[in-house]
């Protein structure tokens, strides 16, 4: 009823660099298949006390890998790395770097762009039953709320806060309204975005980053100094 996740299951297929085939030899025919052994996976349940996974861990847990897009990153994302004197650790793929910081590669994955619900809900159950965090951006960097997203569902996004976001042809209802190049408007009507969208950016931490809380948000003021999130 709170909206809060309480399960998930986030699911890696075979990565490209070990995508090796194994070839079962049947008579005079041959069925190639691929190693399912080397899929990674984890699910988790808090409450329950429930973690589970098949996970490729690094051998020295990272306490300095800052996970981002594989893309371009905002120059909010620049500063803050610098000012923690993080090392990028750069990935595609929303699940993939949950998992990524469910495995040691990285220590926090912060992005004031926006993703949506279905990207982080299962992940925060799952990264929260490892004993690390998922939540909104803004909430910590105005006071270090560790508050999470809200996942009931309903016609109006629950967590939208008029003049935070700006509009993107994909957090947009209307997408069409959202000319590229034009100056960025933003979202003052909470009938102006999709009830999915998560536009406070997104703050995750694994169980090693979390004792550089203190730390981490030190930096993000200090980088909203220079370049404030833009949370699109």
């Amino acid at each position: 009823a709170d909206g809060i996740p309480v399960a998930g299951l986030v699911y890696r297929p075979i990565p490209t660099d070990a995508c090796e085939e194994v070839t079962a030899l049947t008579g005079d025919s041959s069925t190639i298949s691929p190693r399912t052994t080397l899929c990674s996976w984890a699910a988790g349940a808090s409450s329950e006390g429930c973690v589970m996974g098949n996970l490729n861990v690094a051998a020295t847990p990272s306490s300095d890998g800052f996970l981002t897009t594989n893309g371009a990153i905002s120059t909010f994302t620049e500063v803050l790395m610098k000012e923690l004197k993080y090392e990028r650790v750069p990935s595609g793929g929303a699940g993939n770097k949950m998992m990524m910081l469910l495995e040691g590669k990285g220590a926090v994955y912060i992005q004031d762009r926006g993703v949506s619900r279905w990207d982080t809900c299962g992940a925060q159950a799952v990264i929260e039953a490892y004993g690390g965090k998922l939540c909104r951006l803004d909430k910590f960097v105005n006071d270090k709320a560790l508050t999470s997203y809200t996942y009931n569902k309903g016609e109006n996004n629950a967590d939208f806060v008029p003049g935070l976001s700006f509009l993107t042809p994909f957090n947009a209802q209307d997408s069409k309204s959202v000319v590229k190049g034009a100056t960025p408007m933003l979202a003052d009507s909470v009938s102006q975005v999709k009830s999915y969208a998560n536009l406070n950016g997104l703050f995750a931490v694994s169980a090693t980053g979390l004792p550089q809380l203190e730390t981490i948000h030190s930096a993000i003021i200090a980088a909203k100094q220079e370049s404030a999130p833009s949370y699109d």
